[in-house]
């Protein structure tokens, strides 16, 4: 890895960064506050809590470029077709001097992935250049970031994305849970089999044990998930590193 890219995983994972916190607790500075917001300037709040950085759509930033990252793996996935869930049975004699059919017999078709039982998943989700979310989404007042649709079985999973600081990801994954809740249930309600799934990545690159989830029930699995969860955790901690290189800038250009 480039040195920057190490200095700036290891100070932030050991909070030594030079942020003004840090400053004045090593004696450097006097004044320990942001000064684009006047807050106390940790690492959490730099990477994600500045209401400055907010309103400047840093961290809307830096999800979207998780987001797609996240959604063009998800768009690979495939699920498998099972057989006929009964088949009749064929009986021989000895020598195969007789046969006769006897009755049916249930083939197992359990289900090993979320996607498992028909090839008609459409992918959409909440960025520009992406397919629009289906109608019954859309017609909500909630925007899932990623949604798979299968229109002939009439299943939902509805994939919510949050980057946050690593020690709240439990906090989101509850919050984002709870959100979806009562969407859920009216999908159902409506004759549709609907789900959600948060996932977490963390601001400084640590993935949430809630991706390697998603990506296994997507059956994505081997060296293609260990690339995927590596990009993921890359990308966040490259936006993370750009955002705190101008933690001081109040008009930041993204380019």
């Amino acid at each position: 890895m480039a040195p920057l890219r190490i200095s700036f995983l290891i100070r932030s994972v050991y909070d030594l960064l030079p942020l003004n916190a840090n400053l004045v607790r090593w004696g450097k500075k006097d004044d320990p506050t942001c000064p684009l917001c006047q807050v106390r300037q940790t690492t959490e709040h730099v990477l994600s809590s500045c209401k400055v950085a907010l309103s400047q759509g840093q961290y809307t930033w830096t999800h979207n470029r998780v987001l797609q990252e996240l959604a063009s793996v998800i768009s690979t996935a495939k699920g498998k077709i099972h057989p006929s869930s009964t088949s009749s049975t064929v009986f021989t004699t000895k020598g195969g001097v007789k046969k006769w059919h006897g009755g049916s017999i249930t083939i197992n078709t359990h289900r090993k992935g979320l996607l498992d039982g028909c090839d008609d998943w459409v992918v959409s989700a909440d960025l520009p250049e992406w397919e629009r979310h289906p109608d019954v989404i859309r017609k909500t007042a909630l925007r899932p970031d990623i949604v798979i649709h299968s229109a002939s079985t009439q299943q939902i999973i509805m994939v919510q994305l949050t980057v946050s600081y690593e020690s709240r990801m439990e906090e989101a994954h509850a919050f984002k849970e709870g959100k979806y809740l009562d969407l859920t249930k009216k999908l159902k309600k409506d004759g549709c089999e609907a789900k959600v799934m948060p996932v977490e990545i963390g601001t400084r690159g640590f993935v949430g044990s809630s991706a390697y989830g998603l990506l296994s029930k997507l059956s994505i699995g081997g060296n293609k998930r260990t690339k995927a969860l590596r990009l993921l955790a890359e990308t966040a901690e490259n936006s993370s590193r750009w955002i705190w290189s101008r933690r001081n800038e109040r008009l930041l250009h993204k380019d």
